[in-house]
């Protein structure tokens, strides 16, 4: 996973669909934590959600308005495990954090998830230059052949990622298989799967390893995998609003 995030995206899940949508983005910049609602994206976004029922956190109640603190808001914090725990240690060991490892790296690592509502955060699609990197734990996992063959996934490893335009829950579907495409794992979620279905449409170079391996972890956090990739010249400049909003690093 992506070490010292400056922005994290936070998804909103649809508890009776269980689809996903990228509704928001925190920001830690010069000291300053920064959210807003995502206004831009035009896929699997705020406006989507809105559709599908989301009604706006209530503690960021106004769509249109930047929060800022000089603190991790008070909502997101409660997410995070409480330092006091007397295996807070163990904890930053499990994630891989080191010791001066920052909020935002914490909030990363785990996902901010709690028990009792359906948020979570998660690193961006970085675009740097000609290159772009993300990184997701593997969608639907406990439905497909993930579980049947968890022992033989190793870390590094290639995966393989396969178009599904058919799929009637999303046009945009994007397959994880097996290095030699034996086994289906699941799929990337949602909130990344139309930036990389232009990606393989358009036959841009990319590669796809395992990252991590949790075999005692929960169904949505047993896999993770790394993506990097090189974009065409001008493609964002050109095909910017058919894919869903990406974080630009400068």
């Amino acid at each position: 996973m992506q070490k010292n995030p400056c922005v994290l995206w936070l998804i909103w899940q649809n508890q009776k669909t269980r689809q996903r949508y990228h509704i928001g983005n925190l920001f830690h910049e010069n000291g300053k934590y920064i959210f807003s609602y995502e206004l831009s994206g035009k896929r699997r976004t705020l406006k989507e959600a809105l559709e599908n029922g989301y009604k706006p956190h209530l503690s960021f109640r106004n769509l249109n308005k930047t929060y800022v603190s000089d603190r991790l808001f008070g909502p997101f914090e409660r997410r995070l495990p409480d330092k006091r725990r007397p295996d807070f240690d163990k904890i930053l060991k499990n994630y891989g954090l080191p010791p001066d490892y920052t909020e935002m790296d914490l909030l990363r690592a785990t996902g901010g998830r709690l028990a009792t509502d359906p948020y979570e955060f998660v690193a961006p699609i970085s675009v740097f230059e000609d290159r772009f990197n993300f990184d997701f734990y593997i969608a639907g996992w406990r439905y497909y052949d993930g579980e049947k063959v968890i022992n033989q996934l190793k870390e590094g490893a290639a995966v393989r990622f396969q178009l599904e335009p058919s799929n009637k829950e999303d046009e945009k579907a994007v397959i994880v298989l097996s290095e030699k495409g034996e086994y289906k794992l699941g799929y990337i979620p949602a909130f990344y799967s139309g930036f990389m279905y232009e990606m393989i449409e358009e036959h841009f170079v990319y590669e796809a390893r395992i990252e991590k391996v949790s075999p005692m972890a929960r169904p949505q956090s047993k896999v993770s995998i790394s993506v990097t990739g090189c974009l065409a010249n001008g493609f964002f400049v050109k095909n910017g609003e058919n894919v869903e909003s990406v974080h630009v690093l400068v």
